[in-house]
């Protein structure tokens, strides 16, 4: 495996994941290190888990568990998996790519925010069906007016270095998706905002200036996602091994586990335990690190092909 790890740089980071590693008894290979953004510090290690006295899943999240009471964001990925030049990253939109749950906004402004956000949350944390709970939560938004969604889009807040990540994945070559069970009036908003190639999303059913309470679109599930980047990849002539998923919820589960490199975001508990990696800063910018986006990667792939 190909362990990543970024955090700010102090004492305790490297032996934070080596002391895991070798209370396991897994074989570090190759190890190397740099410093991001003048305050981030890297560490990719190259470990062989042959030896390992645990299975390679629980293994990978004593190790995520270990990172993130520490503060540090860690990708873990099979070396076949690393070595592959990525080449599209898709986003969820809510509690990814912006700070507020578009659903919930739009129930508040309908005052029917706490019946919402209760539906919301079990729909997150995988208790209910998505498509069940995004008709039920839509159904309790009929009449309200257009006017509230150009209200709800003009306060949108923007997550910390989205902008300067999504730029410098542009200039990497990446293509860029938005997939999520939000609204088409945000969506394609933030698509714009963030030079997206691709808008995978739903759309409120609008009638005379009011929502009529119905929805339209295929993001209905953690299937949907999937077969929405699966689209993508299928257009470029990629595999998905050279795809990049982030997400928060259980509605992203299945485009990030079946991905090259699936990354949870702040993510909600089942998430954490199925996820490759997982940000629990407020700087999205660390994936150009969990990426591979920097310099390090070629030389470690380079070190482990000699193996």
């Amino acid at each position: 495996m190909v362990i990543t790890v970024v955090g700010r740089d102090r004492p305790g980071i490297v032996a934070n994941v080596t002391g895991v590693l070798a209370r396991f008894h897994v074989n570090i290979l190759k190890t190397r290190a740099s410093t991001i953004f003048s305050d981030l510090f890297v560490i990719i290690l190259a470990v062989d888990t042959s030896t390992s006295l645990i299975r390679r899943d629980v293994l990978m999240n004593i190790l995520k568990k270990s990172c993130e009471d520490v503060g540090l964001a860690v990708a873990i990925e099979s070396f076949q998996s690393y070595k592959y030049d990525k080449k599209v990253i898709v986003f969820d939109l809510d509690g990814t790519l912006i700070e507020q749950e578009v659903i919930d906004e739009l129930a508040k402004a309908a005052g029917v925010g706490e019946e919402v956000k209760k539906i919301t949350k079990m729909a997150m944390e995988g208790k209910i069906n998505y498509l069940e709970a995004l008709k039920a939560r839509v159904r309790l938004l009929k009449g309200l007016s257009v006017s509230v969604l150009e209200k709800i889009k003009s306060s949108v807040i923007i997550n910390p270095g989205v902008k300067e990540l999504t730029l410098k994945l542009k200039e990497l070559g990446f293509k860029i998706g938005i997939i999520t069970g939000s609204f088409d009036f945000i969506s394609n908003y933030i698509g714009k905002l963030i030079g997206a190639d691709y808008v995978f999303c739903n759309k409120l059913i609008i009638e005379d200036g009011y929502l009529t309470g119905e929805v339209e679109g295929e993001i209905t599930s953690p299937e949907a996602k999937l077969n929405a980047i699966k689209k993508i990849a299928k257009e470029l002539g990629i595999g998905l091994e050279s795809c990049v998923a982030i997400g928060d919820g259980a509605n992203d589960l299945f485009m990030i586990e079946n991905v090259g490199l699936g990354i949870g975001y702040k993510p909600k508990l089942i998430v954490k335990e199925r996820a490759h990696g997982l940000i629990n800063t407020d700087d999205i910018r660390i994936l150009l690190a969990l990426m591979g986006c920097i310099d390090l990667k070629k030389d470690i792939v380079k070190r482990l092909e000699k193996i």
